[in-house]
């Protein structure tokens, strides 16, 4: 049967710190602190970490799951794909503002030749 073990310097946690499925010439020194179960639910495959825990005086035990922190090359992947939406986005601008720039002038030509000063 494995044996659970909780943080023993906080005595209220719940979460199982280590588990021992065989304890085969374990001491009861070694056994002390320890929690008896008859067997441990499978976490959920959900792609997230499972942290086990258990009600000390029920025994009744259940997971709670946090996402996977993005690994290095993740981070840098999200990094550089923003980088080339902000430059798409810059370069449209300067675009929009050079036909922008073209018009004004196209229409200062106009008025200047329709007022005979070119």
């Amino acid at each position: 049967m494995p044996v659970l073990f909780l943080n023993p310097m906080n005595p209220n946690e719940t979460i199982v710190q280590r588990i021992a499925y065989d304890t085969t010439g374990w001491t009861e020194e070694d056994l002390r602190g320890g929690i008896v179960v008859d067997s441990i639910p499978e976490p959920e495959n959900n792609g997230k970490i499972a942290t086990l825990h258990i009600n000390k005086d029920t025994k009744e035990m259940w997971y709670e799951y946090e996402e996977v922190p993005k690994s290095e090359i993740e981070i840098l992947r999200d990094e550089n794909r923003d980088l080339k939406i902000a430059l798409a986005e810059s370069v449209e601008a300067q675009q929009q503002d050079k036909i922008e720039n073209q018009l004004a002038i196209a229409e200062l030509v106009e008025t200047l030749t329709t007022k005979g000063v070119l």
